[in-house]
């Protein structure tokens, strides 16, 4: 398999769900850069290279981990945004969350996630996650053109 690392946006308000995926997907070996983001505004930002970084992030981002519960601007709203984008929808979104409740199982589904992982019992399954989207993102998709269209 390739050796190029699998490049994820976290976007996750509490640092220690964050620390337990990060050490999650570490601990399964998995070739990886983690950039993560408190809030789904910085996340967006940087997404859609508005952060100043001049970094083409959504041509280097394989995965999004998207918590539910966000600060200011929610997590749906994030995904949303992310699926109307030309360049970010065809990012897979990992959509994390504490919750149980069909409605946000339901509500994140209609707005484009690509899946849904409940927080903390699911942690062990980002091994497979990422490994089956590298093997994606490396071997199958065919990545969406590098600039932005013109409106």
């Amino acid at each position: 398999m390739n050796a190029r690392p699998v490049s994820i946006v976290m976007i996750e308000d509490d640092e220690g769900h964050a620390r337990l995926i990060e050490r999650n997907i570490r601990r399964a070996g998995v070739n990886n850069e983690i950039v993560s983001f408190r809030n789904g505004t910085d996340g967006l930002s940087y997404l859609m290279g508005d952060d100043g970084s001049g970094e083409d992030s959504a041509q280097r981002s394989m995965l999004i981990l998207l918590d539910l519960n966000l600060p200011g601007i929610d997590g749906c709203q994030v995904l949303s945004q992310i699926k109307n984008d030309p360049l970010l929808r065809t990012i897979p979104v990992v959509v994390q969350t504490t919750s149980h409740r069909d409605e946000d199982v339901l509500q994140t589904y209609q707005a484009g996630a690509n899946t849904y992982i409940q927080k903390p019992a699911e942690y062990p399954r980002y091994r497979d996650l990422v490994l089956t989207l590298r093997q994606y993102w490396h071997e199958t998709a065919l990545r969406p053109p590098r600039q932005r269209p013109k409106e």
